[in-house]
């Protein structure tokens, strides 16, 4: 059953130039820069869009994949989620050459995993 969840993020977590050719919009080096700016505490206005643009994309991800039982969080706000993608992101770096929306995924299946 772990095994199965390891595989599961492992899968998650590939980096997209190895699917057709195609690099995402947003990698996760692009996700950990605009993740600084939404933990900074002296924020400009570039860093206000960038704080703005992270917490929407997380959720985007999120709404996306309701119900597809790849994470199951209750109740939680976007600054909830913004921090344990933050968190994620700060204690994998060697994934941030994967999409943003594989590490995303692979950060709240961490937290929030489904039940079985």
């Amino acid at each position: 059953m772990k095994a199965a969840k390891l595989i599961l993020i492992a899968i998650m977590t590939m980096p997209m130039s190895a699917n057709a050719g195609f690099n995402a919009f947003i990698d996760g080096h692009k996700l950990h820069d605009k993740s600084r700016a939404y933990k900074s505490g002296d924020i400009d206005d570039a860093d206000l869009y960038d704080a703005g643009a992270y917490v929407y994309y997380i959720m985007g991800v999120i709404d996306s994949n309701i119900g597809s039982g790849l994470f199951c969080p209750q109740n939680i706000t976007s600054d909830q989620a913004a921090n344990v993608v933050t968190k994620y992101l700060n204690e994998h770096p060697q994934s941030l050459d994967s999409s943003g929306e594989a590490l995303v995924k692979a950060a709240l299946a961490q937290e929030w995993p489904c039940p079985k």
